[in-house]
Order: structure tokens, then sequence, then C-alpha cells
């Protein structure tokens, strides 16, 4: 059973993430103000991408709040970033398509019971402007995976070694993870938001297991990476 500290540390890093999104949204709400003039496709990119920069250095700098930055090499060292070698690489596009084949098998269990879908705020301005599918599948490769995977691998699930056995931390940290995304499907029913975290839940579960694994944060960044860019160009091959 884990303990008080453990509790702690949990609700610690739940809240940092909180913030983090929250200040993600902050900047990229100044971004789409700095950005009105252009196309809306290049702003809601310059948008998403502003808010991954923000996610990524609240990471960083929580880490050296904690004084992570004592350990040789500062923060990049307890993030566990290194030079990737060609499996490692390997790994992560593996884990992403393992990943789209999960969102696959998730939709078609959610449509043979009948369970209504959540859309992504993105999903529908992109159903408006397919342009920006192809935007987003370049943002979430350069931005959005390493800034959401320093924060959901690096900072929230190494953070909870120290309290939960490997495997347990995995699991804390995707709970932790899918929760903060709550805020995307806000608007949606119900049972649509418990299935579209779930299924988050479930992606993460890969990533944290690709990071335990390989201890090198590329990998779950690569495989985040992978899955969110052939979404996007899948949905705009669809739209």
């Amino acid at each position: 059973m884990a303990g008080f500290d453990a509790y702690a540390a949990t609700t610690r890093v739940a809240l940092v993430s909180l913030g983090a999104v929250l200040l993600g949204s902050v900047a990229g709400a100044v971004g789409a103000a700095a950005t009105s003039g252009l196309p809306e496709s290049l702003s809601y990119g310059v948008q998403s991408a502003l808010a991954s920069v923000v996610i990524g250095a609240v990471a960083v700098a929580a880490v050296r709040v904690r004084g992570e930055n004592r350990v040789r090499g500062g923060p990049l060292d307890f993030f566990d970033l290194a030079r990737p070698s060609a499996r490692t690489v390997g790994v992560g596009v593996v884990a992403g398509v393992a990943m789209l084949g999960l969102l696959w098998a998730f939709g078609v269990l959610t449509t043979a019971l009948d369970v209504p879908s959540a859309s992504h705020g993105v999903q529908e301005r992109i159903e408006a402007n397919p342009t920006i599918a192809l935007v987003m599948s370049v943002v979430s490769l350069v931005f959005v995976a390493p800034g959401e995977e320093l924060l959901a691998r690096g900072f929230v699930q190494k953070t909870l070694y120290d309290h939960y056995s490997p495997r347990l931390a995995v699991v804390v940290a995707s709970a932790v993870f899918a929760g903060v995304h709550v805020f995307a499907y806000a608007t949606a029913p119900a049972l649509a938001v418990a299935a579209s975290l779930t299924q988050l839940f479930c992606v993460s579960l890969v990533l944290g297991a690709v990071y335990l694994c390989t201890k090198n944060l590329v990998a779950p960044i690569v495989a985040h990476g992978v899955y969110n860019a052939v979404q996007f160009l899948l949905i705009y091959i669809t739209v």
C-alpha cells in the first residue's frame, strides 16, 4: 500500500501538471493574439507550439525546484535525455504504431458498445480548416511530443519512482496524464469524456512502459510524435 508520502507526491505532480497545462493555455492565447493576422492554420500551429514549449519549461523548472539540478549534468540528466541509438528510435516508432493500433481497437470497441465519442477541440477546427492537420502533424513531432513527454514521463513518472515501484509509477503517471486532458473534452457528454480519458490512460501506459524499458526520454517522444502526427495526417485525408 502506498503511504502518505506517495499520495502527497502524486498530488504535487498532479498540481504541477495542471499548472503547466493552464500556463500552456495562457501562452497559446498570447500566441493567438500575436498571430491573428496569419492564416488560421499557421496561427493555430504557433499557439500549440508555444503551449508545448511552456509545458516543457514548467517540467524543467519543477525539476530545478526539487533540487535535481544538483545531479551531474543538471535537469537533462534527470530526464534521461541522451543521444538516441537506432534501437531507441526504432522502439519509439514501433510503440507509436502499436498505440495507433490500440486507438483503432478502442474505436471498434466503443462503436460496438454504442459509446458516444468526444471530439477534441482541435478536431473541430480541422473539420472547418483541414490545413490545420498538416501544420499540426509537424508541430506534434517538433513541439507537442517533447513538451508533453518532458512533463508526463520526464517529471511526473520519474519523480514517482521515489514513492512507488517503477511499474506502479507508470500507472499513476498515466492517470495524471489522462486527468489533465479532461479540459480538452469539457463540452462532451460524461460517458464520452470517460471513454476518451480511458483511451488516453491506455496510450499513456504504453509511453510509460517505453520510457521505463529504454531509460531514454527520446523513445516516448518519438512514439508520442508518431502517434499524433499520423492521426493528424489520417484526419486530413478523411476530411
